[in-house]
């Protein structure tokens, strides 16, 4: 499964890499205020001129940079929770080995005692 999600994330880059340089001659527009909005507060409207692929690799960046800082919290906290079934996990683990280990040597105690019986007992006779 983890071969798969690497196949996935690297086929996403090489497309993510072609947009970018496929683009890197193109320009866009980016309109921050339109006219009516600016006719509202008395100004004139804003629009910037910018590289297509400069704008792909820059919403990129910032979409990875969320995706950490949204995403990490969680990870972080799964992680603690698997630690903690671990742990527990580990000490029900040893504590049936104990118990495993004491039902032996009672058992072995039980055979002692009923071989000492009957020794006792072929004696009386």
């Amino acid at each position: 499964m983890k071969y798969v999600f690497w196949t996935i994330a690297f086929l996403i880059t090489a497309v993510w890499l072609y947009f970018v340089f496929s683009n890197l001659t193109a320009l866009c527009g980016i309109t921050l205020l339109e006219h009516g909005p600016a006719e509202a507060l008395g100004t004139y409207p804003r629009r910037f001129v910018i590289n297509t692929g400069l704008l792909i690799l820059t919403v990129y960046i910032m979409g990875s940079w969320a995706a950490i800082f949204f995403v990490k919290p969680f990870l972080m906290k799964s992680k603690e929770k698997e630690g903690a079934y671990e742990r527990r996990l580990e000490k029900t683990s040893v504590s049936n080995d104990e118990s495993n280990a004491k039902v032996k040597v009672l058992e072995n105690k039980i055979q002692v005692l009923e071989k000492a019986l009957e020794d006792a007992l072929k004696k009386n006779k």
